[in-house]
């Protein structure tokens, strides 16, 4: 009997609905209703999660470990690969959780991507103005 892809980590499947690929980048989305779970998968390459809509998720890896994670609305995580089967499941209450992935299939994008993530932290010189053009 054939195994069902994502129902075990044995057999992964994808991580949600694949919106866009090329030969740099393929793009999931992932939507998870309180209480849902996603499909045991692997992501193959370094990834970018950009959370739409954040919630509370219980992740577990097909190692037995497993985490608790409070994702807030707006977040951007830079995530390297691991290689191992993984899977999701929505414990808000009342959240919707919404999120792109973004593989980044050339190797080097992933340390280019943590750069530039720090780039770009609220606070910084780079996202805080120093002028004052137009300003009241």
């Amino acid at each position: 009997m054939a195994q069902i892809p994502g129902m075990s980590p044995d057999c992964p499947g994808d991580p949600g609905t694949l919106l866009f690929e090329n030969d740099r980048i393929r793009i999931w989305e992932l939507i998870m209703k309180p209480g849902e779970i996603c499909n045991w998968h692997v992501h193959e390459h370094d990834h970018l999660l950009v959370v739409v809509d954040g919630a509370t998720i219980e992740g577990r890896r097909a190692d037995g470990t497993s985490a608790h994670l409070e994702i807030p609305d707006g977040q951007v995580l830079c995530v390297p690969h691991t290689g191992q089967a993984e899977m999701a499941r929505n414990v808000s209450p009342d959240r919707t959780l919404r999120e792109l992935i973004i593989d980044l299939k050339d190797p080097s994008a992933g340390s280019f991507a943590r750069d530039s993530l720090r780039f770009f932290l609220p606070g910084t010189s780079t996202t805080t103005r120093s002028d004052t053009k137009g300003a009241p």
